[in-house]
């Protein structure tokens, strides 16, 4: 089997922004009053940002309707922004510039809102870097539903077979092997998640290359 693709999740993924975005969250919480447990927090890894936002107006037993509480969110993480440029995962620039050399497509496939991602990729200067970008946004479902890499093997051009999914969380993990694809999942060492169902266990995204 050839290798056409490397479809990329970005958070945990290209960076380490898991922990980031949970403070976030714990941090919004606690203006309003409601500690988070840490249970609670990671069943959130991996998921749409919509269904994150629904989950935490139910956790905090407000009455708000979900535009309500991603104002609020929104302005919060305007005045504690996460620098994505700091928490760059090691190998990654190094990794996509040798995937290039060698002609592979990447994509960056992620349950991320649009401008999250555009910011990671200014920050960490990755523009242009790679073939297309994805939002979890731009999908009626989220993973575990495959729908987001399919299209994205479809616009690269490539079969699913043909593809290899760089995953973190349970969902997406899901979603890769959902797809037909090879998943290789990039180790994580905070909270425990289940990646048993990938292929491949990884510690450093540069151990890509050894299975290509």
């Amino acid at each position: 089997m050839m290798i056409k693709a490397v479809l990329f999740d970005m958070d945990g993924v290209l960076v380490d922004s898991e922990s980031k975005n949970i403070e976030q969250l714990v941090d919004f919480m606690k203006e309003y009053g409601v500690t988070a447990t840490d249970q609670f927090m990671h069943s959130l890894i991996g998921t749409s940002y919509e269904y994150t936002n629904l989950q935490c107006i139910q956790y905090m037993k407000v009455n708000w309707s979900l535009s309500q509480f991603n104002e609020r969110f929104e302005k919060y993480c305007k005045a504690h922004p996460i620098y994505y440029g700091d928490i760059l995962n090691p190998s990654v620039k190094e990794t996509l510039s040798w995937l290039k050399s060698k002609g592979y497509h990447t994509a960056i496939a992620s349950s991320s809102l649009r401008k999250q991602i555009k910011t990671m990729l200014n920050e960490c200067k990755l523009n242009n870097t790679f073939d297309i970008v994805l939002s979890g946004e731009m999908f009626n479902e989220s993973k575990p539903n495959p729908e987001i890499y399919l299209t994205a093997a479809s616009k690269l051009g490539v079969k699913p077979y043909e593809c290899i999914v760089v995953e973190d969380s349970f969902y997406g993990i899901l979603a890769g092997k959902n797809a037909g694809m090879k998943v290789i999942a990039y180790k994580d060492s905070q909270y425990q998640i289940d990646q048993s169902q990938a292929d491949i266990i990884i510690h450093n995204i540069g151990e890509i290359k050894k299975y290509i």
